[in-house]
């Protein structure tokens, strides 16, 4: 009951940051739920349709999605669930930004050049982090041709980002995913395929990633030994073609896992 409770708090903590983050008239109701507390309920889940559908009428709007912060809370809920190896890696501002910037033909958004503007500003006054730019795109197309496209649109954000940041040393490092990590999943229609055509500016976390995603991301950040890379390339390859799919997710991790030690190990010898 206890746990269901502090589950509740840390919701509604999500709701109220999120409303606050995109100028969302919100005011959390007063607790009247009786017996077990499940870290839900009816007036909960009201609520968060409410969040909900006002993020829908700013995304059908082309307007920005801030979710600032709101790693910080999810740590919290979601800590039991991460592997202890892997809670050290929880950062309390994991996604920056989000936006649906992309329209039907692939262009970005016209009014995407003030997120832009914005997007700099954060990373101008937050200097010494590792910036991700993901692309993803809608789950039409082959797979090769969706993983093209969301690198070409990480890639030509992460110029406009760059070419408007006051440093010069941190790193922006563009991703494309692909149709890997849809909001959406089996969309149909035009207004649910929109929310899958999206950039993120995200610091990097690897918790973050699961399965595949893991793997494309530590070896886009990878910067080593030419020879190694080949290596982690090569593997990845092999994954891919695997076409038995029983703990396929768990060995992306791991290979994940190893090209991140690699970096890791590279970055310390640097250092001495």
């Amino acid at each position: 009951m206890l746990k269901g409770r502090h589950t509740c708090e840390q919701l509604k903590a999500i709701r109220k940051e999120i409303a606050k983050a995109n100028d969302i008239d919100y005011t959390p109701s007063e607790c009247l739920f009786q017996g077990p507390c499940q870290g839900t309920c009816p007036a909960c889940e009201s609520e968060y349709a409410y969040i909900e559908h006002q993020l829908s009428l700013r995304k059908k709007a082309g307007k920005m999605v801030k979710i600032i912060g709101l790693a910080a809370t999810l740590t919290t809920i979601y800590a039991q669930e991460i592997p202890a190896q892997e809670r050290q890696t929880m950062n309390s501002d994991s996604l920056v930004w989000e936006y649906y910037m992309v329209d039907y033909h692939g262009q970005i958004r016209p009014e995407a050049k003030q997120q832009i503007d914005e997007m700099a500003e954060f990373i101008t006054e937050n200097p010494d982090k590792l910036y991700l730019v993901i692309g993803h795109t809608d789950e039409r197309g082959s797979e090769k041709y969706n993983l093209k496209l969301s690198m070409n649109r990480a890639e030509y954000v992460a110029h406009l980002i760059r070419n408007r940041i006051n440093t010069t040393n941190t790193q922006i490092i563009p991703i494309g995913l692909g149709f890997y990590q849809p909001h959406i999943k089996n969309a149909k229609e035009e207004f649910e395929h929109e929310p899958n055509r999206r950039a993120s500016l995200e610091i990097y976390n690897p918790a973050r990633f699961k399965g595949k995603n893991s793997a494309i991301v530590e070896l886009a950040i990878f910067k080593g030994d030419v020879k190694k890379r080949l290596k982690f390339e090569n593997q990845l390859k092999h994954l891919e073609k695997k076409t038995y799919k029983r703990n396929l997710d768990a060995q992306y991790e791991k290979l994940a896992r190893e090209i991140r030690k690699e970096r890791e190990f590279i970055a310390k010898e640097r250092e001495k």
